[in-house]
């Protein structure tokens, strides 16, 4: 095993550029940019991080076991065919055609079959367009999750995946916030194929997982929490409340921590506390980290007001479960310290 935590990424990331995206009405530059990922990969090489490789590995066995099968064909279904079916009238030079939702379900279990309808029974919003490609970066995210997974099973004990496109926000069978297939969720119903028992998630972005509660609400075997600003205040606005605790055989394996906007370093680490706990007395065979450095207090749609130096101290204290960990990458929009960021924790990790 290395002594180094490895990191694993796709270049498939670099291909991935969305343009816009439509937040209260208004048509702003897309958040999600590549430059996220050459920040944090150049930000890990000038640090000493020097077990970073990319990956070929297939995550479609364990994508297919965590997503809706039709959701999977409409993405690729849509994807495949963006350039076809946006016409070219209205396209500018140099935009990318993309396609986004422009009517919502507004029955219970809606059947939908024209594509339009099916584009908003399967996007929750405006903010994650498909594009040409979009299916094909989506899964070599997830299946770099399942890369940093399988090192793990193989005896490392701390892994950082480095995804692209984030996951944490896409459902069974809906994409949003950024995501189409949820990285964390594939990777952890990973070790459970490979023959884990328990896997804990751990959600420390400032936007509520629901789409990792969702895929898992109902199982006792994977517990997920998650610390974020509430519902009340941030995306994605619907879930994320202290009550949703999980049903039939998954209750009391959910747990959400909303908090108000201003948490700074001290109160933020009473929380984690409690997280830690929560996982300690669940004893999982290995723990999945969705991390989220979009609480810094730099961070352009954060609400929170943590520092980079705490970063390593949650690192450090996550690692003081000594359970076997995948690090997620999640949300961070403050590219010029979201290297820094990431840097931090994996020391913290290091250090302990």
């Amino acid at each position: 095993m290395t002594q180094e935590i490895p990191v694993i990424y796709t270049e498939a990331s670099f291909s991935h550029r969305p343009q816009y995206e439509v937040f209260r009405g208004e048509k702003e530059p897309h958040a999600e940019t590549v430059e996220r990922v050459e920040n944090i990969l150049q930000a890990l090489r000038a640090s000493g991080f020097t077990h970073i490789n990319t990956t070929t590995i297939d995550g479609m066995p364990w994508i297919e076991q965590v997503h809706d099968a039709a959701y999977l064909d409409f993405l690729k279904q849509t994807s495949d065919n963006v350039d076809a079916s946006v016409a070219d009238k209205g396209v500018k030079p140099g935009d990318v055609k993309a396609i986004y939702p422009s009517v919502h379900p507004y029955v219970p279990n809606p059947r939908a079959t024209n594509p339009l309808a099916e584009r908003g029974k399967y996007m929750f919003d405006m903010y994650t367009p498909i594009m040409q490609g979009t299916y094909e970066v989506a899964v070599e995210s997830a299946a770099c999750a399942v890369a940093g997974a399988k090192l793990l099973k193989d005896g490392e004990k701390q892994v950082y995946a480095l995804t692209r496109p984030p996951g944490h926000h896409a459902e069974e069978a809906m994409m949003g916030g950024y995501c189409y297939i949820n990285n964390a969720a594939v990777a952890a119903q990973y070790l459970r194929s490979a023959g884990a028992d328990r896997v804990a998630i751990f959600d420390f972005d400032i936007h509520h997982g629901n789409g990792t509660q969702n895929i898992f609400y109902g199982r006792d075997d994977v517990f997920f929490a998650s610390i974020h600003a509430s519902p009340d205040i941030k995306f994605p606005f619907y879930t994320g409340y202290e009550d949703e605790h999980g049903e039939g055989d998954g209750a009391g394996f959910n747990y959400n921590i909303p908090l108000p906007e201003g948490i700074d370093d001290a109160t933020y680490d009473v929380h984690v506390a409690k997280v830690l706990k929560r996982i300690r007395d669940f004893h999982p065979n290995y723990l999945v980290v969705s991390a989220g450095f979009d609480t810094h207090a730099k961070d352009p749609i954060g609400a929170f007001r943590l520092t980079t130096d705490y970063f390593g101290k949650l690192g450090k204290d996550i690692a003081s479960l000594e359970f076997p960990t995948l690090t997620v990458q999640e949300g961070g929009y403050a590219t010029d310290v979201l290297g820094e960021n990431v840097v931090s924790y994996l020391k913290g990790f290091r250090e302990r």
